[in-house]
């Protein structure tokens, strides 16, 4: 049984995902620090991968994360924007990084250079937005092998570009639609959500996409907390219909044990295939809170292992209020025990 090397979740920074939702509006460093020491002390990771569109952000998150210890990823995720400016953000994240490598005592401090370009970065796949790209996708099938040429030459510039300024490990969020070459860097880096269309096939495509000399990371593994989100892994999300007065499409059902039993099976595949390190999206989602009328309850399409209360008060400066899922028990329990196995091959 394959041990992690790292043991992670994906901490949420504050994405503008479009352009009038960011997934974190309010920003209080005390509130970072509480959630980077529950992630140490009581989820038991040893890693985080940090995402932001804002780089002074991913600075200051990466800055209290590398100081507990916890081996700290940099990854800016500023969508919608034409390659130039994407490249810009990451010159800016590699210096963060690198800067942060220099700090006496520092944990291990690693860049990746985005999530799911071909979608998230305008000028590869048709759309104006990150949502409307998405979609397109499903049409565009036959169009797949030019996007990933594009795809690998806007890589093989930002992998460029990050080597000017950082020298530590590397590593990228892919797509399953995605066809990276991997030779400059050092983690292959998968976004691994089983789901009813893929589950007959995940771990065959999985061993394919590895195949591959680097070690690999399951840098994004999650699911919502509804019945049936299960079955659509990466797109549990939607259920949100965008609407204020009623923003769940349907009538879903909360239910934890989804998420959690989902999280368990998915653990249980990256062991079996010898996976480097995993990393659990999310830790929270702030904007999508938790509330007790079910018609309301955005939380069910949220990913996070912690469900947020809406703010109890007008205060800007009032913390951040949250309580543990299931899935927080399970990852917590997985996670020890990748933990002390690794104490024991140490000694």
């Amino acid at each position: 049984m394959t041990t992690f090397e790292f043991r992670g979740i994906c901490y949420d920074a504050g994405v503008r995902y479009e352009k009038d939702w960011w997934s974190r509006t309010r920003w209080r460093l005390p509130d970072v620090e509480r959630d980077l020491r529950v992630i140490r002390d009581e989820l038991h990771c040893n890693a985080v991968s940090v995402m932001a569109t804002s780089t002074r952000r991913l600075a200051e998150a990466g800055e209290i994360a590398s100081g507990l210890g916890l081996h700290t990823w940099l990854q800016p995720r500023p969508f919608d924007l034409p390659d130039p400016r994407l490249l810009a953000d990451i010159a800016e994240t590699a210096r963060i990084a690198a800067g942060l490598r220099r700090v006496p005592g520092a944990a291990q401090v690693g860049l990746n250079l985005g999530c799911e370009v071909s979608t998230s970065m305008a000028g590869i796949v048709p759309g104006r937005t990150f949502v409307r790209r998405s979609r397109n996708l499903a049409w565009a099938a036959p169009l797949l092998p030019w996007f990933n040429r594009r795809l690998r030459r806007v890589l093989d510039r930002a992998v460029d570009v990050a080597r000017e300024h950082f020298d530590g490990p590397l590593t990228y969020s892919s797509g399953d639609w995605e066809r990276v070459d991997w030779t400059r860097f050092d983690y292959v880096g998968l976004d691994a959500y089983p789901d009813a269309t893929n589950e007959w096939r995940f771990e065959a495509g999985l061993t394919a996409r590895t195949a591959h000399d680097a070690p690999v990371l399951a840098t994004e593994v999650g699911c919502c907390t509804y019945r049936g989100a299960a079955e659509k892994g990466a797109g549990g999300f939607d259920v949100l219909s965008g609407r204020r007065d009623r923003p769940l499409r349907g009538r879903p059902v909360r239910d934890e044990q989804v998420q959690a039993d989902y999280l368990d099976r998915a653990f249980d595949l990256f062991e079996r295939m010898g996976v480097r390190g995993v990393f659990v999206y999310v830790f929270s989602h702030p904007e999508l809170p938790h509330r007790p009328d079910p018609v309301r309850d955005e939380d069910m399409a949220s990913f996070g292992v912690v469900a947020v209360s809406p703010p109890r008060t007008g205060d800007p400066d009032e913390p951040e209020h949250w309580r543990q899922k299931r899935a927080f028990h399970t990852i917590a329990e997985r996670y020890a025990a990748h933990a002390a196995r690794a104490a024991d091959h140490a000694t």
